[in-house]
C-alpha cells in the first residue's frame, strides 16, 4: 500500500492548504513513524496515516469558527479534549485504527 501525500491531507483540511508542503510531510513522516509499532493491515495504511497527520497538524493551527469584518474580531476553535479526542481526525484515526485491528490495540513487540 501506497504512503498518504500532502495532497490528500490537504484534500481532508482545508484549513492546511496554506501550510507549506514540507511542513505537512513532516507530519506525514511523524504518523508513519507512529504506526510502525503496530501491526497493521495495508488497506488501512494509507488512511490513517493521513488522519493522524491531519491530527497532529491541526493541534498547532488554529483554526477560525466565526470572522467579523467591522470591529475586526475573530473566534478560533480550539483544541476539545486530550490526546486523540482534541480534534475530529484523531477521533476518526483511533476509530480506524481500532477497526484495522479487529477492534484492538495492541503494538508491535
Amino acid at each position: 500500500m501506497a504512503d498518504t501525500t500532502v495532497a490528500k491531507v490537504k484534500g481532508i483540511a482545508k484549513h492546511l492548504s496554506k501550510l507549506d508542503p514540507e511542513i505537512v510531510q513532516m507530519y506525514i513522516d511523524d504518523a508513519k513513524a507512529e504506526l510502525s509499532d503496530y501491526a497493521i493491515p495495508a488497506k488501512y495504511q494509507e488512511r490513517l496515516q493521513r488522519y493522524l497527520a491531519v491530527h497532529l497538524a491541526t493541534l498547532d493551527i488554529a483554526r477560525p469558527t466565526n470572522k467579523k469584518v467591522s470591529d475586526l474580531s475573530a473566534s478560533y476553535n480550539r483544541v476539545q479534549g486530550k490526546n486523540l479526542d482534541g480534534t475530529e481526525y484523531g477521533q476518526e484515526y483511533r476509530r480506524l485504527l481500532r477497526k484495522a485491528r479487529g477492534g484492538q490495540l495492541l503494538q508491535v513487540m
